[in-house]
C-alpha cells in the first residue's frame, strides 16, 4: 500500500506509530538514502545547513528521528513547495508525533500524508502480508470462512507476545526485560520529548497502567484519575499523551438517525496486547484463569488486529463500537459507503444465538445498510448463527481462505 499507493502519488509521507513498532526498518526498504537524525555528525548537518543536506541526498529520502532536528520538516515543506508533484515519494519520515503540540509551527498541513504503523499482524509474523480481512468483510461475494487448527491456548500466546519485531520471538523473560525496559524508555524520555514538558513518570506509569487495567472498556476518565492517584486534569492530558505516543487508541462511539440512546464515549485499547498483559503482570496460564482480563485482551488483541489493517484497505472505512442504554452494545463496528460489518469479539471455544444478540439487533435496526456480522471466537469450526451472521474462529482476521 505504501509504495504502491502513497509513494507512487504523494512528494512526501509521514510514518508515525509507538516506538519499536519497525517504522525505521519497513520504510528503510523503500529509501534510496537514509537520514538518521539520531547520529550527530547527521544532526549537525541537518540543524545547520537543512536544505543543503536534502538537496544532496538523492532518490526517496528516509528521514529518521525528525525530532532531532525540527528544522528538517521546515526544508521539506520549502522542497515541497518548490514543486510538490515532480517527485512522488520524495521524502518518507518517522519519528515523533510531537507536533500535535505545536500545531502553531507544524509545516506539515497539506504537505504531508501521514500513515499510522503499528506492531506486525499476525499474517506478517505467520509470513502473509498481503490478506486484508476488512476487505473481505466486504467483499459482494462475500466472506469465506474454514476451519482453524488454532486452539485456545494458542491465541493466549498470541496475545502476551504483542506485535513488536524485537521481542515476538523471545523468551517469556527476556519479554518481560524487555517491555521493562520499553516503558522505562517511554515515561522517562519519550514522554517528555512529546510533550514539551516535564510530565511525571511515576505518574504517567500509573495512568497507563490504569489504561491496561480497563483496556477493552468504554473511556472513563475520572476511574483512571482515581486508579492512578492524580487530578482528573493530569489523566486526561496524560492519556492525550499516550494517544500521541502511539501506546493507548481510543476507539469512537459509532452513531446514526436509526439508533437512538446510543452512549457516547470512545472505548479505549493498549496498542500492544503483550504490553497490557505485561503491565498487569499476567502470562498465558495466569491469563486464560481470568475471566474478565481475558475477554478484555482478546478484545484488544482483535481490534488492534483490525486497526493495523485500515491503513492497507482498498476503499477508506472506518472502525468504530456500539452500547446504548438500553444494554444493547457491539464490539466493532466497521463502515464503508454506508454499509456496516459488525463483530464480536468472544474468548470462549463455543458460542451460540445469545452471544450474537448484539449482532442481531443491530441487523435488524440497520436491514439493508448491514452487510455482514460475525462472532469471533476461540472454537474450530465456522458456522452459520442466523441470516448474516456468522461464527468463525478468531484467526480469520489473518488466515485467507483456500478457495
Amino acid at each position: 500500500m505504501l509504495k504502491g499507493e502513497l509513494l507512487s502519488e504523494f512528494p512526501a509521507v509521514f510514518v508515525v506509530g509507538p516506538r519499536g513498532c519497525g517504522k525505521s526498518t519497513s520504510m528503510g526498504q523503500f529509501a534510496d538514502t537514509i537520514l538518521d537524525l539520531s547520529t550527530p555528525g547527521v544532526r549537525t548537518a541537518a540543524i545547520e545547513d537543512p536544505d543543503g543536506v536534502l538537496a544532496a541526498s538523492p532518490g526517496s529520502v528516509l528521514i529518521d528521528e525528525w525530532q532531532e532536528a525540527p528544522e528538517i520538516l521546515g526544508a521539506v515543506k520549502r522542497a515541497v513547495d518548490a514543486d510538490p508533484s515532480s517527485a512522488p515519494g520524495r521524502f518518507i519520515i518517522t519519528g515523533s508525533v510531537r507536533a500535535a503540540h505545536q500545531a502553531a509551527t507544524w509545516p506539515g498541513t497539506g504537505r504531508l500524508i501521514r500513515v499510522r504503523m503499528y506492531g506486525l499482524t499476525q499474517g506478517e509474523l505467520e509470513r502473509d502480508n498481503v490478506y486484508n480481512p476488512i476487505d473481505a468483510f466486504f467483499s459482494k461475494s462475500g466472506p469465506e470462512y474454514e476451519r482453524s487448527d488454532l486452539k485456545r491456548s494458542d491465541y493466549l500466546s498470541r496475545i502476551v507476545a504483542g506485535r513488536f519485531p524485537d521481542v515476538v520471538e523471545r523468551s517469556e523473560r527476556g519479554r518481560s526485560r524487555w517491555f521493562d525496559s520499553y516503558i522505562e524508555q517511554l515515561v522517562d524520555r519519550d514522554a517528555a520529548q512529546v510533550a514539551g514538558g516535564n510530565p511525571r513518570p511515576r505518574k504517567l506509569r500509573a495512568v497507563l497502567s490504569s489504561c491496561a487495567a480497563r483496556t477493552g472498556q468504554e473511556l472513563n476518565k475520572g476511574a483512571t484519575a482515581s486508579d492512578a492517584d492524580v487530578a482528573r486534569g493530569t489523566a486526561d492530558s496524560y492519556i492525550s499523551l499516550l494517544e500521541d505516543l502511539s501506546i493507548i487508541i481510543q476507539v469512537p462511539p459509532w452513531h446514526s438517525r436509526r439508533l437512538q440512546r446510543l452512549n457516547r464515549s470512545p472505548k479505549i485499547h493498549v496498542a500492544d496486547p503483550g504490553l497490557a498483559a505485561h503491565l498487569l503482570n499476567v502470562n498465558a496460564t495466569v491469563l486464560g484463569r481470568d475471566a474478565t482480563l481475558v475477554g478484555q485482551l482478546f478484545e484488544t488483541f482483535a481490534v488492534t488486529e483490525l486497526t493495523t489493517h485500515l491503513e492497507t484497505v482498498e476503499e477508506a472505512t472506518e472502525l468504530f463500537h456500539i452500547r446504548n442504554r438500553d444494554g444493547n452494545e457491539v464490539d466493532v463496528v466497521l463502515e464503508r459507503h454506508g454499509q456496516v460489518v459488525a463483530l464480536e469479539i468472544k474468548s470462549s471455544m463455543s458460542v451460540d444465538r445469545s452471544d450474537a444478540k448484539g449482532l442481531i439487533w443491530l441487523r435488524d435496526k440497520l436491514q439493508d445498510n448491514f452487510q455482514h456480522g460475525a462472532v469471533l471466537y476461540s472454537g474450530e469450526i465456522p458456522f452459520q448463527i442466523d441470516d448474516r451472521i456468522w461464527a468463525v474462529p478468531l484467526s480469520s482476521l489473518w488466515r485467507q481462505p483456500v478457495r
